[in-house]
């Protein structure tokens, strides 16, 4: 048969204690802490519930996002009406559409976003949140994936309602440049 337990009892120093409880600390801490930084390092400034200090801009009207949001429940508009066709111009985070490349790329097309996402967490890519933006003929900008871009440009509608991945909005004959963050406080509160 088996040996008989002794009946000892294990102890451990006050510092072996202590040494052990830091151990554990740290072991659980790095990640979360890690993580943390990442999230807050990667993050950009969300630009959806930001209402435009102006309303225009010289001949453009500055977008809204949270005029582009449309009732889920019922398909209706539940922000402020944008004329089909109308001079916009829209601060947002340049993202790939199925047309562009990969960074430092040249593209005609990309998507705008109000938000950029972050390393850990992409970009949210919901429908009456995204504008695809088509450059005027023979004009190119470098892509750089969740830039801060400036759009101007014929703001329109989506003829229909294709794939939920699909912008519900569009900028055509656009023109883009980078944006600096402190165009954020200087157009918008």
């Amino acid at each position: 048969m088996g040996k008989r337990a002794s009946g000892k009892k294990l102890t451990l120093s006050r510092w072996d204690s202590i040494r052990t409880l830091v151990l554990v600390a740290v072991l659980a801490g790095v990640p979360i802490l890690g993580t943390i930084y990442v999230t807050a390092s990667t993050s950009e400034p969300d630009l959806s519930d930001l209402t435009p200090i102006s309303q225009r801009a010289g001949n453009y009207l500055v977008l809204n996002w949270s005029a582009l949001l449309q009732d889920q429940a019922h398909g209706l508009n539940t922000g402020t009406v944008i004329p089909s066709g109308a001079e916009v111009q829209a601060l947002g985070y340049m993202m790939k559409s199925d047309r562009s490349a990969g960074n430092d790329r040249w593209v005609q097309d990309f998507v705008l976003l109000p938000e950029a996402g972050n390393l850990l967490h992409p970009a949210h890519r919901i429908r009456d949140q995204m504008i695809a933006v088509h450059l005027e003929d023979g004009k190119r900008i470098q892509f750089a994936a969740r830039a801060l871009v400036w759009v101007w440009g014929n703001f329109g509608v989506s003829a229909g309602l294709g794939p939920r991945s699909e912008a519900l909005y569009m900028i055509e004959r656009a023109r883009a440049k980078a944006a600096d963050t402190a165009d954020i406080q200087r157009y918008f509160r």
